[in-house]
């Protein structure tokens, strides 16, 4: 009898982090080993984009319905007492809910375990911590008897210097000691996470994230005439929602400048496809520097690869919370080169120079310099695309990274 492998995953919609899960799923020879099935926190949004991304009909699917995460809304009022006001009360609030959420939760899930048969829990995560019910799910798995636990944390944990972190520590005590192993998208996040919990080097490994190639149903040409893009326009794409955290102002700088001392027939076209917070602030920005006819932004793009394709060049200016950036390598999976800030696992997948150009964050200075290097020398441009190609399909190509995590679950079973 094959053994059984739960994954488990919680967010509000398809993300980026949710890629390996649809690897996971459409996987033949995982499929093959093991008796798979996926069990996450049900949204709408989330079900399109699964529905969407998993082909593959050979598991066992099942939509909870657990308590969410509590998002933060900004205050309306400008008023400083106001404002303090708000935020101290919808602080503590947050703090109660969270709590709750994750008791609630483990109940949840602890009734929905002891009715499975599971030989390896996958957990599938954004930072740590992230998701409440993500927590939930070790002290429910342990609590059902479940002895092998993969924790993947797909972005940069969180230390100790926010007192309502200080609250968490006793769980994370035990949900370092009930892990089987941790696994992150890159080093500095693997070190980050061993260095905040404590942990010894055998509980985590670093796996890289990797991704399937989507298919382009519109050729460049196709795709600039739909868009109303000049021919010989040159293109650069930011695949991002619109948060603070992803540095779209320091992009609007740095086209600025550009604009200021280049001719505007030398200024690419940047298109900026995402939704998010954001929005207004940036399109003011735009609208009041002049720089509409240099920055076209898109709410969504469905067949994303579709842009990506149609772009010379990609820029993820992200300042924070980023450690193994999807875009990053589905832009190299199309041979193009990547402009990225050095935070996090950005600097491990552009290799500086050679597949792209790293560049500080909230520099708007260096991301002019890295635009112009590459818009204005086409040489250059087509040598870092040959690299950036050969170090996808070395290194990031989807079946690398499920063949790592395929060895990695039939050793744990054997431990």
């Amino acid at each position: 009898m094959k053994p059984n492998i739960l994954y488990y995953s919680d967010c509000y919609f398809f993300a980026g982090c949710e890629n390996m899960i649809a690897n996971f799923l459409n996987d033949k020879s995982i499929q093959s080993d093991f008796s798979v099935s996926f069990a996450y926190n049900y949204s709408e949004k989330y079900e399109q984009g699964l529905n969407l991304r998993v082909s593959n009909t050979a598991y066992k699917k099942f939509p909870l319905r657990l308590m969410k995460q509590f998002i933060y809304q900004k205050p309306l009022s400008t008023s400083l007492i106001v404002s303090i006001a708000y935020r101290t009360f919808f602080a503590f609030y947050m703090l109660l809910y969270k709590y709750l959420a994750i008791c609630v939760n483990t109940a949840i899930l602890f009734r929905f375990f002891t009715k499975q048969k599971i030989d390896i829990l996958h957990i599938n995560n954004g930072g740590y911590p992230a998701a409440y019910s993500c927590y939930s799910s070790v002290l429910a798995a342990k609590m059902a008897g479940v002895h092998k636990i993969v924790y993947v944390i797909n972005n940069l944990t969180d230390d100790y210097k926010h007192p309502f972190r200080w609250l968490d520590y006793p769980i994370d005590f035990f949900i370092k000691k009930w892990v089987t192993v941790f696994i992150t998208g890159s080093e500095n996040a693997g070190e980050r996470l061993k260095k905040i919990l404590k942990l010894d080097e055998s509980k985590q490994l670093t796996i890289n994230n990797g991704i399937q190639k989507r298919t382009i149903t519109l050729s460049k040409e196709q795709f600039k005439v739909k868009y109303s893009i000049l021919e010989n326009k040159f293109v650069a794409s930011v695949v991002a929602n619109l948060e603070t955290r992803k540095g779209h102002i320091f992009l609007l700088q740095a086209i600025l400048q550009i604009k200021n001392q280049y001719p505007q027939s030398l200024i690419p076209l940047f298109i900026f496809e995402g939704l998010g917070p954001e929005k207004k602030s940036l399109e003011k920005y735009v609208s009041e520097n002049e720089l509409d006819d240099f920055v076209l932004m898109i709410d969504y793009i469905p067949d994303v690869f579709n842009l990506l394709n149609a772009s010379d060049v990609v820029i993820l200016p992200s300042i924070a919370s980023e450690d193994f950036p999807n875009i990053i390598i589905e832009a190299m999976s199309l041979g193009k080169p990547v402009i990225g800030t050095n935070i996090g696992g950005i600097p491990e997948q552009i290799e500086n120079n050679k597949t792209g150009i790293v560049v500080k964050p909230q520099n708007s200075d260096e991301l002019k310099n890295a635009i112009i290097k590459l818009s204005s020398d086409l040489s250059v441009l087509q040598q870092f695309s040959v690299e950036a190609q050969k170090k996808f399909d070395a290194l990031y190509e989807y079946s690398i990274s499920v063949n790592k995590y395929h060895n990695l679950y039939k050793l744990i079973l054997t431990s």
